[in-house]
């Protein structure tokens, strides 16, 4: 996550689920923003203009989802007013998420998750929210954009459960992407759970749940009762 894309559309629908899934099991979710700096990751990077996804600020449709949220979110069209750790602490939302809002360096890997673990130490389920999603193989600076097997270890290893954004492959049909990214996250003994959650959002993108047991049925009929709440949100198994 970049705080220059702050209240995208991305974020309207992360937060949707996630209070909805604070208010149905009556527990506060961890979320790590994972966020990251572009300076850090390169030139290539920081000059990206692909951010500004905020149509839906104006949709009949989508800004009756939850007002409240637009009215907090709409204060992102001005770039001046994106700043993170004003958002967490005044946003509403705190009543429903416990955030870890410190930085993702290239150097500081290993003492960041085990700093959020300290933070978030009360929260059964971990939101992991990466730039692009889950990855076998990325090093160095392209890393950060990524959520890594050895993160996934680490927080499991604390009987947590995970939830993670992935991005829709622009390549590849989206049940195939499914298929093979659980395929992926097995081969390291993760057990996956088989609803995803899957938002049309123009890139679309996918929640993927894992742990490191046998994740409650309870979990697929919750997230199969959220899916027919908003018309742009599928299952996918």
């Amino acid at each position: 996550m970049q705080e220059r894309y702050l209240g995208d559309i991305h974020d309207y629908f992360k937060f949707l689920f996630l209070k909805f899934l604070s208010k149905t099991l009556k527990i506060k979710i961890g979320l790590n923003w994972f966020l990251v700096d572009p300076d850090d990751i390169g030139e290539k990077e920081k000059n990206k203009n692909d951010g500004e996804k905020r149509k839906y600020l104006y949709d009949v449709d989508m800004k009756n989802y939850d007002q409240l949220l637009i009215k907090e979110l709409k204060l992102f069209k001005n770039t001046n007013k994106r700043n993170l750790i004003k958002f967490t602490q005044n946003s509403h939302l705190e009543s429903y998420i416990k955030f870890f809002n410190n930085k993702l360096t290239v150097n500081n890997r290993e003492s960041w998750i085990q700093d959020s673990l300290i933070k978030l130490k009360d929260q059964n389920i971990f939101f992991l929210d990466p730039d692009n999603g889950f990855s076998e193989n990325k090093r160095g600076k392209a890393s950060l954009k990524y959520l890594l097997p050895e993160d996934c270890r680490k927080i499991l290893n604390e009987n947590k459960i995970i939830i993670f954004t992935q991005f829709q492959s622009f390549n590849v049909n989206h049940q195939l992407q499914i298929i093979k990214l659980k395929k992926s996250l097995q081969n390291y003994k993760f057990k996956v759970l088989k609803s995803v959650i899957r938002n049309r959002t123009a890139p679309n993108t996918f929640f993927i749940t894992i742990s490191s047991n046998n994740i409650s049925q309870k979990f697929d009929n919750i997230f199969e009762e959220y899916s027919k709440k908003y018309d742009r949100v599928e299952l996918v198994e």
